[in-house]
């Protein structure tokens, strides 16, 4: 019975996101328990404890392994290169060394991309869009390596729209209280949570933190907006994981990642939760609610 491995982080177990990859595999006539099985290391801890989680994969000799985030692949990489790898990630794969193309991957690394390209500075136009008279914004990071990008961005955004910026790094999810509440001493008049498997896995208690210091925030994945986030802008994570799931039904039937295109996911979407605008206050503008995707009530 050939053996998927789980690598990402989360809050919960079951993950979500392993429901909707068991799901698709499901409807592609992969059944766990009955014609394959599961080896989930998925991580309650954060960043922590990748390696181990990675090697313990390896030692199980999965047939495939699942990588969510740039810091699980890298973790998964650098165990094997012998095992396949199906790795969902928003960074660069061919820019940070992960593959040698998009096109031929070379190596036993392949899946899905979600490049955040433009999508920065949408999401801060989103926040000067919301409030013309905003003057300053925070952005708050984890370890993450796609941050160069992310800081980059923001900065040419702030620029733009001649705004002030300011950063804030949580490295673990208790960080964030005291992130948030420097980056209010600084009087910033919103919040850009940037892209993290790790924030994301705590979106719950994200919003709940950030509603404390009443501030507007757009994020970057839907499981914000779903535990009441103001604004998403972004690919959204769900469908992402259904398209992995078609590399770990090709892999499992004897396909070489190698020879496998990486497929860049590139639909957008925008949320708007208007239960969250009306606690905080604000109106949310009709050029806004025009465009989304989704409007909470």
């Amino acid at each position: 019975m050939p053996v998927v491995g789980l690598l990402w982080n989360d809050s919960v177990k079951p993950s979500p996101f392993a429901t909707v990859l068991l799901d698709a595999l499901r409807e592609k006539g992969w059944h766990a328990g009955r014609n394959f099985r599961v080896e989930d290391r998925v991580s309650l801890e954060g960043y922590s404890g990748y390696a181990e989680n990675a090697a313990a994969l390896v030692q199980a000799k999965v047939d495939v392994i699942v990588a969510y985030g740039s810091t699980s692949a890298f973790a998964a990489a650098k165990a094997t290169k012998e095992i396949p790898i199906v790795m969902h990630i928003g960074v660069d794969p061919v820019a940070s060394g992960l593959v040698a193309s998009l096109a031929r991957p070379g190596g036993n690394l392949t899946g899905v991309i979600t490049l955040a390209t433009g999508l920065n500075a949408k999401r801060i136009e989103l926040l000067k869009e919301l409030n013309p008279a905003l003057a300053s914004f925070g952005v708050v990071l984890a370890p993450n390596v796609g941050n160069p990008v992310y800081v980059r961005d923001s900065e040419a955004a702030a620029r733009e729209l001649k705004l002030q910026v300011h950063f804030g790094q949580v490295n673990k999810p208790d960080d964030l209280d005291g992130v948030l509440t420097d980056l209010a001493k600084k009087r910033v008049g919103a919040l850009y949570i940037a892209p993290s498997s790790m924030l994301q896995a705590h979106s719950a208690r994200i919003v709940q933190v950030v509603a404390k210091h009443r501030l507007p925030t757009v994020y970057g994945a839907e499981v914000y907006v779903d535990a009441g986030g103001l604004l998403i802008y972004g690919v959204s994570g769900r469908k992402a994981f259904v398209r992995a799931a078609s590399y770990v039904d090709r892999i499992l039937k004897g396909a070489r990642p190698a020879e496998m295109p990486l497929e860049q996911v590139s639909e957008v979407e925008l949320k708007v939760n208007l239960k969250t605008a009306k606690a905080l206050g604000i109106t949310i503008p009709p050029t806004i609610l025009v465009r989304a995707d989704r409007v909470i009530q």
